[in-house]
């Protein structure tokens, strides 16, 4: 009977974790992470890492771009140019620390 119980809770967390995964992004962004609503229910993109996104980054990734938008939160966006120049600077002056 006890295995019967765990299997059950097994199925009620793992519905609960792809029914998190189909309604949320989960971004990593310098400030930390941030749990935004998807646009769409789709398995895709559950986590993004933003913290080195470039411009092209951003137009590849529009889905994301929109659901940031959404939650109000786009000074995540507006924050990559600057951290891509920051970014290439550091690459520049010290090459021996890749990332």
């Amino acid at each position: 009977m006890r295995r019967l119980i765990t299997f059950g809770m097994g199925m009620v967390v793992g519905g609960l974790l792809l029914y998190g995964a189909l309604q949320y992004h989960v971004i990593h962004s310098k400030q930390g992470l941030h749990l935004i609503p998807k646009a769409s229910a789709t398995l895709a993109k559950t986590y993004v890492d933003i913290r080195q996104f470039t411009i092209a980054d951003w137009t590849r990734n529009t889905d994301i771009a929109l659901a940031l938008t959404n939650a109000n939160q786009v000074e995540l966006i507006e924050n990559a140019p600057a951290d891509a120049l920051q970014n290439s600077l550091d690459r520049w002056l010290d090459p021996e620390n890749e990332r």
